[in-house]
């Protein structure tokens, strides 16, 4: 007796998610149009928060774009310590 075989359907593909080899997410336009219009007014650490990536992510596409922080939310000058007795 012979057994028929029946052939399997092929599988689709999974969707491929838009990543580097290194494993780093691709920046999308609408990322990066957040990223110009937020990078003035916002810290980096909120827009890094806002777009769920690392700091230093937000940093260098920054830097890769030549984004330039606004005069208010340039670094303000660090506070003095205290000196004394503890």
């Amino acid at each position: 007796m012979k057994k028929v075989m029946k052939k399997k359907a092929a599988k689709k593909p999974a969707k491929a998610k838009a990543v580097r080899k290194g494993g780093a997410k691709l920046w999308s336009a609408a990322e990066i149009k957040q990223l110009r219009t937020m990078y003035k007014t916002k810290s980096t650490t909120e827009i890094a928060k806002h777009l769920r990536r690392t700091l230093s992510s937000v940093r260098s596409k920054a830097v890769a774009l030549s984004l330039k922080k606004g005069p208010a939310r340039k670094a303000a000058p660090k506070k003095a310590k205290k000196v004394g007795r503890r």
